[in-house]
């Protein structure tokens, strides 16, 4: 079983990479479900874990989805 579900996506610039950071907060919040972010400029990691599991749940997997619906269209 996996232990953790990680993505890196990469922005066109600084500025729309965080405020893309600010709508997956947004959902994150409303989710009451937080991912680790990491932030490399125009690059963001996300990893989505349930700590208190000890690895994944449901949770994990509909933050997921949530965050690629709110990537912004190529």
């Amino acid at each position: 079983m996996d232990s953790s579900i990680v993505r890196t996506v990469e922005l066109p610039t600084f500025p729309t990479a965080i405020e893309f950071v600010s709508r997956v907060a947004a959902a994150a919040e409303a989710a009451d479900h937080h991912p680790d972010i990491d932030i490399r400029w125009r690059k963001l990691t996300f990893t989505l874990s349930t700590h208190s599991a000890g690895g994944l749940t449901q949770k994990d997997v509909d933050l997921a989805h949530r965050i690629d619906a709110l990537l912004p269209e190529d």
